[in-house]
Parts: C-alpha cells; structure tokens; sequence
C-alpha cells in the first residue's frame, strides 16, 4: 500500500510523459534514461529466478521489483525523485486545499495553494491519481490523472496550475505539467534557475520576460525569455548567485508592467520560479528551493 507521502508526489507528476518532453529544453540530461532494464528491474524477471538480491525481496515473491510487495503497479525497477507545487487557483481562493486519492482511494494527504514539497523517492512504474477538494469523495474529483509513469534515475518537478472555474473565456484551466530538473554542470558559484509559467491569467498569456536594473528598466537588447506562454518551463538558466531583477513585460513594447526583486539565494543548485496569480489577479513569483521551502515575491512596482 502506498504510504499518504508518497502519494502526495505521485498525484501531480503524471504529466511526465507529456509535458516534460516539450517544456524543458535540457533537464532530461541528467536522469532521464529508464535503467530499470539494465538492473535486472522487472518483478516478474526477479520472482522467475529468485536470483535477484538487490532489493532483498524480489527473488524471493517475484512480485514486484522495487519493493516485493504488489506487483499491480506495473513496476519496472529503480526509482526516481519526485516533488511538487500547488498553484491552482480556486474561486476565491477559499477551500484551496486538495486530497490525493490513488487508484481510487484516499491517501489521507492535503496539499494547499502555493504550497510545495521537497522530493521523495518513488518506485518507478505507472499509478491512477485524482485531485479532490478536501472533505469529498472520489466523486468529486476536480481533476483525474490517467496511469502515468515514473521513470527511474529521473528528477521531477510536477505542478497543478489553471483556474478551477475560470473567470473569463480567455483564462487558462486547470491541469497538471511536469518538467525534469537537470543537476549537471552547474557552474560553481551560480544557481541554475528554472522559470515557470503557471498563472493562468488570460492577460499574461504570453509575456516578455526581461532582466531589468534596480530602477526596474529593461537591460539588454532582448527579452530573457521572449512571448514565454502559460505552462512553458524556461529551463536550466544559469545565473550568478545574487539579486535577480526581473519584469513583465505584457504588451510586448519593451516596457515593464511588474517588476521583481529575487534576492541572493543558494549556490551550485536549482531553484524553481513560478510566475502565479490568485483569483483576484493578482501576480507574484514562488520561489521553490531543494528543501521545498517556498518565498513568495510580490512586485515591487
């Protein structure tokens, strides 16, 4: 039976396979190959000729091959790493917390609006997940996650972003995406910076990104991220370890809407920054750190 901890990460990385591909450019380099086959990873494999003693169950069962116990997960050997963030935004940002039901049953967790997690090790193989709104049944599900897998060897950030009950016909719904975290050659004294859009806000679909001064101007000919759309992963942005200013630029005219101040933070890893807004509109950036720790940064102008 999977523990409630290690449901929580399962339920929102099930975009892997489709949204991990196409939304980061490099972050499969460090984890992204299955080596379950050279393992000697299959339960089934495991249980046939008892001989595998790696995990120190599977010759014994020949159930499973990751943790001897249930083959009906369809594990294929090793682990991976998954964590997670909530950004999905409800009406009124009221009752924001979110159950994980897996293949059908409660977990017992709950996970709020811009909340996140530090990672956990997964058995790799393929799972059910529903998001339910805390207090309900899997009738209730708001959003159903069909048999995914995890990969091993493989880090993953997946995130819940969209409006619940979009406002207005242009806003973006609710849904999952996922991207792989690339810990490779990180140059020494930087922090390797990953930029996500996860506010749903029609008005902010796309935007330009720009590095700007301490006055908030635009520095540069170009945007550091150009017509960056709702869902994007900007991956594997190595910058130098100190204050990071960046604006929004939502008309394209290289003129700052909102502007932020991400202050020095950690050397030689990765933090996760997700542009969000609540139900009001409201814009801000969630700073994710390996821990799972979060700082939320409101726009200085």
């Amino acid at each position: 039976m999977l523990s409630p901890r290690l449901a929580l990460f399962l339920a929102l990385s099930s975009s892997l396979v489709a949204c991990s591909g196409d939304k980061s450019d490099t972050g499969g380099d460090d984890g992204a190959t299955d080596d379950g086959t050279a393992d000697g990873t299959d339960g089934t494999a495991d249980g046939a000729d008892g001989a595998d003693g790696a995990d120190g169950t599977d010759g014994a069962d020949g159930t499973d091959g990751v943790d001897g116990t249930d083959g009906s997960d369809g594990s294929t050997g090793g682990t991976g790493r998954v964590r997670l963030a909530h950004f999905g935004v409800f009406p009124g940002d009221t009752d924001t917390d979110v159950a994980i039901f897996v293949n059908g049953a409660a977990s017992g967790v709950e996970f709020a609006f811009k909340q996140a997690t530090p990672f956990v090790e997964l058995p790799s193989g393929t799972y059910q997940i529903d998001i339910v709104p805390v207090g309900k049944g899997i009738e209730d599900s708001v959003f159903t996650i069909p048999a995914f897998e995890i990969v091993a060897d493989t880090d993953i950030s997946a995130f819940a972003r969209g409006y619940v009950a979009p406002p207005s016909a242009g806003d973006n719904t609710f849904g999952v995406g996922a991207f792989v975290e690339n810990r490779s050659g990180i140059p020494a004294g930087s922090v390797r910076v990953n930029v996500i859009h996860a506010a749903p806000l029609g008005a902010l679909d796309p935007v330009d990104v720009w590095l700007v001064d301490g006055s908030c101007a635009p520095t540069g000919d170009a945007p550091l991220l150009n017509d960056f759309a709702f869902d994007a992963v900007a991956a594997n942005l190595d910058l130098p370890s100190t204050e990071i200013n960046v604006g929004f630029d939502v008309g394209g005219d290289a003129t700052v809407d909102a502007c932020f101040q991400i202050p020095a933070t950690i050397v030689d890893e990765i933090v996760n920054v997700y542009a969000v807004n609540d139900s009001a509109g409201d814009v801000s950036l969630v700073a994710v750190f390996p821990d799972g720790a979060t700082a939320e940064i409101s726009p200085v102008r």
